[in-house]
């Protein structure tokens, strides 16, 4: 049996963890290692716990979601990221940092499904690839950014399967 789905909940509602932790439970090899109600305490679990996964909130006291990936990014086996938020203006700006998917509360569970398949698909890509942590090439973001200095599958992975 493949190891668990490692994942992080970080939003300032408990209410939205607690719904979040709920859909996720339907999910077989998903196993949620740790919930986090701001940036800084966000942070801290990503960098302690390893997760393979965090569902990430933009707009929190202390730092928000993007202030967080800035901490985390450069750190090796960096997780995958899918944000959940309430507004639909940090879109493009979450799939610059090579988010796997953007969910908008509220969101039902066939739409938070579909986002981990995605997530699912892109530590595939990059376990494949010989790493834990997603390449920028992996979303359809990075890999349009990155495609020129890229590998050939980086490429091919740009223009015909998009990765998602």
């Amino acid at each position: 049996m493949p190891e668990p789905l490692r994942v992080l909940l970080v939003d300032d509602e408990a209410p939205a963890r607690s719904l979040l932790r709920e859909y996720l439970g339907a999910h077989d090899g998903v196993q949620v290692i740790g919930e986090c109600a701001n940036g800084f305490e966000a942070v801290k679990a990503i960098t302690e716990q390893r997760p393979d996964l965090v569902f990430l909130d933009v707009q929190m006291p202390k730092l928000d979601g993007f202030e967080v990936l800035e901490l985390v990014a450069p750190e090796p086996g960096a997780p995958a990221v899918i944000f959940c938020t309430a507004y639909d203006e940090y879109a493009l700006r979450a799939f610059e940092v090579h988010a796997v998917d953007y969910l908008l509360k509220p969101f039902g569970r066939e739409r938070l499904a579909e986002a981990l398949g995605r997530a699912r698909d892109r530590l595939a890509l990059a376990a494949a690839r010989g790493h834990g942590a997603p390449s920028p090439s992996a979303s359809p973001a990075g890999a349009a950014l990155g495609a020129r200095a890229a590998s050939p599958s980086a490429s091919w992975c740009a223009t015909a399967h998009r990765c998602t």
